[in-house]
């Protein structure tokens, strides 16, 4: 199966590892127009993301539209976490995943997500919904309390991992009750980020057919509601990182003042530090420099340079 990898700059790479869905979500389209899940070679991906540090890649993100399902449909069924051990035997500095199914996140995956150093400590875990009826609608096949004991397992085992989100508001049928555990959830679960989306209607999806009645006024205004939850709890994990030393692999330089580097950490937090003396910004473009964070804002930290560049 073809899949090339995808170099966005000298120092990343997007590595497909799988295409299609299985899971006829309600609301979304891929299944039709993707088809069934397909997974890449095992040894095929292994050898391109060697390649590719060889090339002088340190970051690699992994792709599929449900990562923990790969290998299900290949000979000897490897897993996805066996993927990721491979792949951080690699050199790879930083490895990254998306998207991650929650019914199929298995235990061996988290342990393998804890002790290969290459992981990063961040994980994007889709809920969509608090509401186990709504999720029941979705057909995302996990209740709430599914999801709730599963992030407590991954927090377990990485206790400080940065955990993000999407989350749909105003699926058709969503109750005042049904919006308020997803908001209850969110409290809980405590979001470094979230991707937060008022339900739109995808044509040939089942939930394109169902009626509702709740006025669009109501449900933009559960939006905000929301939306007010993440920033706060984005904020409060941001706020973990005060006078902390965080390794940033640096981007460019801020859109609003290019004297200021811009990285991500390996909690993919947006990350910035003013250019120190003696070096310009293409000799630190795709290098990992400490920043010293005194400041730590909802969407970014900041902070000053410390030590050399690596």
């Amino acid at each position: 199966m073809s899949m090339p990898w995808h170099r966005e700059t000298q120092y990343h790479a997007w590595v497909p590892i799988m295409t299609g869905c299985n899971n006829f979500c309600t609301y979304c389209i891929v299944p039709y127009v993707r088809g069934r899940e397909k997974s890449r070679p095992f040894e095929e991906i292994v050898d391109e993301v060697t390649g590719l540090v060889r090339q002088g890649v340190r970051e690699i993100t992994l792709l599929g539209q449900n990562v923990n399902s790969y290998g299900r449909d290949l000979f000897g069924k490897p897993r996805f976490a066996d993927l990721l051990r491979a792949v951080g035997d690699t050199g790879v500095e930083r490895i990254f995943f998306t998207s991650s199914h929650p019914k199929d996140l298995l235990p061996e995956t988290i342990d393998a997500m804890a002790e290969t150093p290459a992981v990063m400590p961040q994980l994007h875990l889709a809920v969509q919904s608090g509401s186990t009826r709504i999720l029941k609608e979705m057909n995302r096949r996990y209740t709430r309390e599914d999801y709730l004991g599963l992030v407590d397992r991954i927090r377990n085992r990485m206790p400080d991992i940065a955990l993000s989100t999407d989350i749909i508001v105003g699926f058709p049928g969503e109750t005042e009750e049904d919006f308020e555990q997803t908001l209850s959830l969110a409290e809980t679960v405590r979001y470094a980020q979230a991707y937060t989306f008022i339900y739109s209607k995808r044509a040939g999806t089942p939930a394109a057919e169902i009626d509702d009645p709740t006025p669009h006024e109501v449900i933009l205004e559960r939006f905000n509601r929301l939306v007010k939850v993440i920033e706060t709890t984005a904020h409060e994990y941001n706020q973990g990182e005060l006078h902390t030393v965080v390794p940033a692999l640096i981007e460019g330089t801020s859109k609003k003042n290019d004297a200021v580097l811009l990285g991500k950490s390996p909690k993919n937090q947006t990350v910035h530090a003013p250019i120190p003396e003696g070096y310009s910004i293409d000799q630190l473009v795709g290098k990992i420099v400490d920043v010293d964070v005194d400041v730590a804002k909802t969407w970014y930290l900041s902070g000053s340079v410390v030590g050399e560049p690596r």
